[in-house]
């Protein structure tokens, strides 16, 4: 992949690309961003395992510093989320593209792609952010059906170069950064709930080993997921809770 162009737009980030590395969450740079080709030891939130192709992926980890606390960041994961939607709109206006609390990337009901968001704190009002991202690109129908569960290509017909799509989606999600930073939620939210996957869905919540069926009611200003369980609106966070399937 040829990373000229993201060098000359995004100057203050350490930016590298890697044929092969175990976990880009765990070797990125400070400030920087490290793409790989194959990263066989790459997981999802949970632990869960994703896989890339060298060449029909986008698997690559963000890590930056951010002027705020771990708890003003609630909800942050969001943000990237919509990022993902805003760079697709970029090269489709029309995308079918949808967003599942509180990480997932979905089209007509399949997978293609994911994020994962570590946070650490390093004073009491700045965080270090390391966001990574994988998007399935241009995989085999034999290689789409060798996952375990229903996953897709990214939803663009006519797709850019991968490192034209990275280049955009770090922009937007510098500018995600700015917006959150400056009101929260306030003015990503709304995007959101535009390309909510689970809206109107009756879902099945994991917490702890308990499983809860309920309906889905959107999420709240603070990015947490509402659901009417038991005629009663109970609100989750993302570190409690894991949605194990939907009907």
């Amino acid at each position: 992949m040829d990373i000229t162009l993201l060098q000359n737009t995004h100057r203050e980030l350490n930016i590298d690309w890697v044929e092969h590395i175990a976990s880009t969450q765990s070797a990125v740079k400070n400030n920087g961003l490290l793409i790989a080709e194959n990263q066989p030891a790459g997981v999802g939130r949970r632990g869960n395992h994703w896989l890339t192709v060298p060449g029909k992926s986008i698997c690559f980890s963000l890590r930056l510093n951010l002027t705020s606390s771990v708890a003003g960041l609630s909800g942050y994961a969001l943000i990237i989320g919509v990022a993902v939607i805003e760079t697709l709109l970029f090269f489709d206006t029309h995308t079918q593209a949808r967003l599942k609390w509180p990480n997932d990337l979905y089209v007509n009901d399949k997978k293609f792609g994911g994020i994962l968001i570590n946070l650490t704190p390093k004073t009491s009002n700045t965080t270090d952010v390391t966001i990574g991202i994988g998007i399935n690109w241009t995989l085999s129908d034999e290689q789409l059906a060798s996952i375990n569960q229903p996953v897709t290509n990214i939803p663009l017909s006519i797709k850019p170069k991968r490192a034209i799509f990275i280049n955009q989606l770090v922009a937007q999600i510098k500018n995600n950064n700015q917006r959150f930073l400056a009101d929260t939620l306030s003015s990503i939210l709304p995007i959101w709930q535009q390309y909510d996957y689970l809206i109107g869905r009756h879902i099945m919540i994991k917490q702890n080993e308990q499983m809860l069926h309920g309906k889905y009611c959107g999420i709240n200003p603070c990015g947490q997921l509402q659901a009417i369980i038991d005629n009663q609106l109970k609100t989750f966070s993302a570190a409690e809770v894991s949605i194990r399937n939907h009907v």
